[in-house]
């Protein structure tokens, strides 16, 4: 069974709503999962076979989640709204404390800063506004939008143009930059760096891509999985059987 190698999956791009996600780099794959579980032995090996995908599916079900540390990846997020983004930072934050089989994850991220720039009147505007779910007070109902769509954009636009005026108005009076985006919705388009642990990365995707995630983080989650899947799809399947 050969494994796939070469740099080709570098500057892969999917777009996620109305913004994109991008692969910008990473290290490693299937083979490296092996590898580092092998090295207690002194074994290496430079292609993937048969007795190597048991390997790693034993590893995943025996919680032996370390080697698949070894193995990272770098996402450049562009155009993402800052709603979405807060949901991705909780991966982060604590992520060295969690518990059971997902202890000391690792992942980083970088964004831009609006103490060093100035914001551009760039928010995400969804495709249809969706119902609320009737039984999980968290989420949405997927595909289920509101009668009054043209209202719900209207309102919505409103609201965008305000607080973006608002933000124009504190930087006019002389505000600094650090206290005039506080009145920013959560909806601005953001640009970050992620960089994540394949363990971190699978993490990410078990939680967020379920159905009482919210639709926009699950498009996500989809869009990361996508990327990541050929360079490493027996970890994959393996960490989310």
């Amino acid at each position: 069974m050969e494994q796939q190698v070469g740099r080709a999956h570098v500057g892969r791009r999917v777009m996620v709503d109305d913004g994109f996600v991008t692969l910008t780099d990473y290290m490693g794959g299937d083979v490296a999962v092996v590898n580092a579980a092998r090295v207690s032995f002194g074994k290496q090996c430079t292609e993937l076979a048969e007795r190597d995908v048991k390997l790693i599916h034993y590893l995943a079900n025996h919680k032996h989640m370390s080697p698949f540390r070894h193995v990272v990846f770098t996402f450049t997020l562009e155009g993402i709204s800052e709603v979405v983004c807060r949901q991705l930072y909780k991966h982060q934050v604590g992520c060295a404390f969690t518990s059971g089989e997902f202890r000391e994850v690792a992942t980083t991220w970088n964004e831009i800063s609006g103490r060093y720039v100035e914001f551009e009147p760039e928010f995400h505007v969804p495709h249809g506004f969706r119902r609320q779910h009737k039984n999980n007070k968290q989420a949405s109902v997927e595909g289920e939008f509101v009668e009054k769509e043209s209202e719900a954009q209207a309102v919505y636009a409103e609201a965008m143009e305000h607080g973006f005026t608002a933000y124009k108005k504190l930087l006019d009076l002389g505000v600094c930059r650090e206290q005039a985006r506080m009145v920013m919705p959560v909806s601005f388009k953001n640009s970050l760096v992620w960089t994540a642990s394949l363990e971190a990365t699978v993490h990410f995707i078990k939680l967020r891509d379920h159905e009482g995630a919210q639709v926009e983080i699950r498009n996500l989650a989809r869009a990361i999985r996508s990327l990541i899947e050929p360079i490493c799809q027996h970890s994959i399947a393996a960490l989310t059987s």
